[in-house]
């Protein structure tokens, strides 16, 4: 799962050691042993933190939107009229024909700026995944999705939010977040050859980011003909199934590999047990 960039435990192993004394070499060979590991678990630790943020990420998301949408009463809330936005309105009024009164709005608001917060996070701790343009491709892309939520919690779709000018921030910033994010699940599932991901994870990538894509469009041209909560929330939700994948695919193939390194060095073991009885 991308970790073939981990240093090989063979270059550690110490050459033209026959005519040396078997006490100094075991001295100066076990510092490096104990390095080799350290350097092994830095890599594991950060895609392991990695891939829990993106669940956390991913759940903190869906949470947040629960418990703000259970808070409406007059009106109650409509996953498929209103949109996500009117979660997070500050405002009580009618806005674009809809009533909209969202009590607890920063709830809604703080679950956008984490999530975005959260999935940069993740991104950069796995950057080691990814060599040479991709790598810049994978963190621009994180950038676009992350301030685009962020400014989609921090400007709102609102009455008041449309008079004073600021609605401009929050509409840019759901355009990036849906864009980006999706477009971020399409370049992990073309590059899962060369992340050492399952070939079914990459298939599965790339379907959910252009089928984010499509009902973004779909949401973009049937504004006013359809109710707009359902292919805005397909946009939004396709990122979030991603996320959510990813992490569970990335911890998984630690776990392989944990149990492999693990096998591999009670082989390493055994056979120098059989050397040294020689």
């Amino acid at each position: 799962m991308g970790f073939n960039r981990y240093p090989n435990d063979d270059d550690h192993e110490e050459k033209g050691t026959a005519m040396t004394d078997h006490k100094t070499t075991m001295h100066q060979a076990q510092p490096r042993t104990s390095a080799s590991s350290t350097h092994q678990r830095s890599p594991i630790l950060g895609f392991t933190a990695a891939a829990i943020t993106l669940i956390a990420a991913a759940l903190e998301y869906v949470v947040t939107e629960v418990i703000t949408a259970a808070a409406w009463k007059t009106p109650a809330y409509s996953y498929a009229s209103n949109w996500i936005s009117d979660l997070g309105a500050p405002d009580c009024s009618t806005f674009q024909g809809r009533e909209v009164c969202s009590p607890l709005h920063d709830v809604m608001n703080t679950g956008f700026i984490v999530q975005g917060v959260l999935f940069l996070i993740a991104s950069i701790l796995l950057l080691l995944l990814f060599s040479g343009a991709s790598r810049y491709v994978s963190l621009v892309l994180a950038l676009i999705y992350s301030i685009g939520i962020m400014l989609v919690g921090s400007f709102h779709g609102s009455t008041a939010a449309t008079a004073n000018g600021t609605v401009t921030f929050h509409y840019l910033g759901a355009f990036m977040a849906i864009l980006g994010g999706n477009i971020a699940a399409i370049v992990m599932g073309f590059q899962w050859k060369r992340l050492e991901m399952p070939r079914w994870y990459g298939r599965m990538s790339i379907v959910i980011g252009f089928l984010g894509i499509a009902c973004g469009v779909v949401l973009g041209t049937t504004i006013g003909r359809i109710p707009p909560g359902i292919f805005e929330r397909a946009s939004v939700y396709t990122i979030l199934l991603w996320q959510l994948l990813t992490g569970i695919v990335l911890l998984v193939g630690l776990r392989q590999r944990t149990l492999s390194r693990i096998k591999e060095t009670g082989r390493k073991e055994t056979m120098t047990h059989e050397q040294k009885g020689l």
